[in-house]
């Protein structure tokens, strides 16, 4: 039988683990402050994991972001990643979040704090075309497929690579959908001193 090898793919995790907010933390969430942003709002403030009323939420994701880099990518210890920015995304009906990547972040996330019904799902979308032409297949599946989506479900974490690209279409229903979105970077040692690329961050 020959053999299929998922080369170069985007690591996507859907964390097992689901988060359940507490009725202090839902209370918090509830009274902040938004502003607009491209298609939908924003929490005014981008350090919201840092605020002291959600350190058991800014645990649970830490936890899930130490278990992708080391028992998925197999980064060395001496490397950390650590959450820069944090904030929440409101989008009510019609509106959206426009294709996009998030740069300078190694790794981000989104966590649904609403789910069900017929709310939107966050997409993925290919960045370089599978070929460079424009084919029809008869199934879709994780080789031929451009966009990949995972529908809200209430307390579940998605982590993937920051340049991956993502969006969701407009909101067609009457409920608002809430998220939780956060950037990562590193520090540590990287690079190799004998080939000239040692870095300390």
């Amino acid at each position: 039988m020959s053999s299929i090898i998922p080369l170069f793919s985007s690591a996507v995790m859907v964390c097992s683990t689901k988060y359940a907010l507490s009725a202090e933390e839902e209370d918090y969430i509830r009274n902040v402050e938004y502003s607009d942003n491209s298609g939908n709002l924003k929490s005014s403030s981008d350090r919201i994991l840092a605020q002291p009323e959600l350190a058991l939420l800014q645990d649970f994701v830490q936890k899930q972001i130490n278990s992708y880099t080391q028992n998925l990518l197999k980064l060395d210890s001496s490397i950390d990643l650590y959450i820069t920015q944090s904030w929440l995304n409101k989008a009510g009906k019609d509106q959206y979040h426009p294709l996009h990547n998030h740069p300078n972040s190694v790794l981000s996330g989104v966590l649904f704090l609403s789910g069900g019904g017929e709310l939107p799902p966050i997409r993925f979308h290919r960045f370089n075309p599978l070929f460079p032409l424009e084919l029809n297949f008869s199934e879709l599946n994780d080789f031929n497929a451009t966009c990949r989506w995972f529908e809200p479900v209430y307390g579940q974490l998605i982590l993937f690579p920051s340049s991956l690209l993502h969006d969701v279409v407009p909101n067609k229903t009457d409920s608002t959908r809430i998220t939780l979105s956060f950037n990562t970077f590193l520090r540590g040692e990287i690079g190799n001193a004998s080939a000239l690329t040692s870095l300390t961050i």
